[in-house]
């Protein structure tokens, strides 16, 4: 497995993991119209705009497995004020679960955070029905602390948790 820094000519298949990811795990909680109409061209516009207008902060890599891109992981770093660095989005294409994928782009984020804000912590938003994503994020150390909501693109109102680590040499650790 390979990652690598994302570019604007990986713009296409980001969208594309985004947004099946999406439809594929999203369907309790956003509309189904929505899924299945707006979120592949809003997923498109997203990243176009993201890698057209990068915020200073922002990050993405993505996970090649045997050529072919598996995943992506996109961070804003040191951007939360009490928790660091933003985990924005983390998507491993169906195909590539369970195969260390999710796990490599992850460390390679806190890896990332770490040199850019040592004595700084990573968090991220979980959906409150995603038990494999919250179980996963358990399983590399996170923990929940606090309850939100994510007003979807849909116009949703997506209970949410926040998930955090405070120490990422811990997990920069579990690399090596």
């Amino acid at each position: 497995m390979k990652i690598r820094k994302a570019s604007k000519h990986d713009v296409p298949t980001i969208a594309n993991i985004h947004s099946v990811s999406w439809q594929e795990n999203y369907r309790s909680v956003l509309s189904k119209q929505y899924l299945e109409d707006r979120v592949p061209m809003e997923r498109m516009r997203l990243w176009k705009d993201r890698f057209e207008h990068p915020k200073s902060n922002q990050q993405v890599f993505l996970a090649e497995v045997e050529g072919n891109i598996a995943g992506f992981i996109c961070l804003y770093m040191d951007n939360h004020p009490d928790w660091g660095t933003h985990l924005d989005n983390l998507h491993v294409r169906k195909g590539y679960h369970s195969m260390g994928v999710g796990k490599a782009l992850f460390i390679e984020g806190a890896r990332r955070a770490y040199q850019q804000a040592p004595h700084r912590g990573m968090c991220l938003l979980v959906n409150q029905d995603n038990i494999k994503a919250q179980s996963f994020y358990q399983k590399l150390g996170g923990r929940q602390v606090q309850e939100s909501i994510w007003h979807a693109p849909d116009g949703s109102k997506v209970p949410t948790y926040w998930y955090i680590w405070e120490q990422l040499n811990e997990l920069v650790d579990l690399d090596q």
